[in-house]
């Protein structure tokens, strides 16, 4: 995931809950007094010119601290941000707890910035109910974990319906095969003016979007083995993913015109029917149709197709983590924080109902494609709470939701990961602004470049 994915913001602050019902383990946590006195300052705090999600913020905590009365809650804005978080830990002044994205995980508890709270959750009757493929993303080689996750996307193919509708394309057929897709590209961009198949390439998303789509071609671009990570960066799957991309645009001429796109571009692009496909988290409806204007009808999310060797689909979200200089008691109180702001509406109806109803009132979304956290059985259980507020047309996404539990969820890179997407940034516009571009020759270099990379983050 892409730390700068700053649109997501607003719609977090509407997971948490304030309905008055405790997510409680039920037992005291390893290490803790739960019933002591503690005082835990938490992150990603509405700001003030958010007056809406604000309130909502200070609402939930009143809530908590009437179930808890021994915990304090102090809200923090402060966010996530790779350039300064190091100073932020080694000046203590890092919250108790704050969001994380799945892209540094691994690096922040390589670095030990994050705290391991493995025997915290160990147990915990609601934590320990996570879906397993999400709760995983948290936790290191060893099995140890560092977070909880509040928040799961994964990638997914994002088309256009209107325009498959016009290029003579079935929208509730969405392409299984990069062959489908190439096809497809064709044949929307014969039909309109809009690029059949386009990517973002700047601002890292170029290698974000690569490294998803070596994934589905068969092959990570790093590799570990034990504490040693090898970058593979030239593997065959990759080479596959920049071969489609090149042909697309090259012999197809089905990419449109400009191959220096951003998310953000992306995004204003798709909304408003200028391109027909594209890869991106399948978590962006509320984005789209809520800030964007785009019809929600039009908005077509499907699995990743993959090829013969595939190996699965990159996730992304948001991780709740914990200070490393945090007592065993300001952690235990920290996670019933968490719980309480992120997971209670999916384990209790009241809870449900209040956060479907504030949502569709708000105009945002209720029932979008998003990965479950719990159980297949706790998640239908919370849709049927909320049945009376979904606002999405959830069959056009039939196929995506068929997908989750079957496709597998893959980590990020876990080094370095945000630089070696800065890396592939660059290939992938060569390829897409070079008809001769050697694509072994520059996947060489940047394997090459990225192994420096990881290996001055292992020092």
């Amino acid at each position: 995931m892409l730390y700068h994915k700053n649109w997501r913001l607003a719609g977090i602050a509407m997971t948490g809950i304030i309905a008055l019902t405790a997510c409680s383990s039920g037992r005291p946590d390893a290490g803790a007094d739960p019933d002591a006195k503690v005082t835990i300052h938490v992150g990603n705090m509405p700001t003030k010119d958010n007056a809406d999600n604000l309130a909502l913020f200070n609402k939930q905590v009143a809530a908590f601290q009437k179930l808890h009365p021994n915990i304090t809650v102090v809200g923090e804005e402060t966010k996530f941000d790779p350039q300064t978080f190091a100073a932020l830990v080694a000046g203590g002044s890092m919250p108790t707890t704050m969001q994380v994205p799945y892209t540094n995980i691994q690096q922040l508890a390589l670095n030990g910035q994050v705290r391991d709270i493995t025997d915290l959750v160990k147990g915990d009757a609601v934590l320990s109910k996570l879906n397993p493929a999400v709760a995983k993303q948290t936790q290191n080689a060893q099995g140890r974990t560092f977070g909880v996750v509040s928040a799961a996307y994964t990638m997914a193919f994002i088309y256009n319906r209107a325009l498959y509708e016009k290029a003579g394309l079935d929208p509730d057929a969405p392409p299984k095969t990069w062959d489908e897709v190439r096809a497809n590209a064709r044949a929307i961009s014969k039909s309109s003016d809009a690029a059949g198949f386009t990517i973002a390439t700047t601002t890292n998303s170029g290698g974000w979007i690569l490294t998803t789509m070596a994934y589905a071609n068969g092959s990570a671009i790093q590799q570990r083995e034990g504490d040693t990570i090898t970058s593979t960066i030239d593997a065959a799957g990759v080479k596959d993913a920049l071969t489609l991309l090149h042909d697309v645009r090259w012999t197809d001429q089905a990419a449109g015109k400009n191959f220096l796109l951003s998310q953000d571009d992306m995004r204003n692009s798709i909304a408003a029917g200028r391109i027909g496909q594209t890869v991106l988290g399948a978590d962006l409806y509320r984005d789209l149709v809520g800030n964007r204007d785009m019809p929600g009808d039009d908005l077509g999310i499907a699995p990743l197709p993959q090829s013969a060797t595939g190996i699965g689909t990159l996730g992304g979200g948001d991780i709740a983590v914990v200070s490393p200089k945090a007592a065993p008691t300001e952690a235990a109180a920290a996670l019933e924080w968490v719980k309480f702001r992120y997971l209670n509406r999916f384990l209790d109806q009241q809870a449900a109902v209040e956060w479907a109803e504030t949502s569709k009132a708000g105009g945002l979304p209720v029932g979008a494609p998003e990965v479950p956290l719990f159980s297949p059985e706790i998640y239908d259980r919370y849709l049927t709470w909320v049945s009376d507020y979904v606002n999405v047309k959830r069959d056009n996404y039939r196929a995506y939701f068929d997908s989750l539990g079957k496709l597998p969820i893959l980590g990020e890179p876990p080094v370095a990961a945000q630089e070696t997407y800065a890396l592939l940034d660059a290939v992938t516009q060569q390829v897409l602004t070079k008809q001769d571009a050697d694509i072994p020759a520059a996947l060489t270099q940047a394997r090459t470049d990225a192994q420096a990379l990881i290996d001055a983050a292992a020092q």
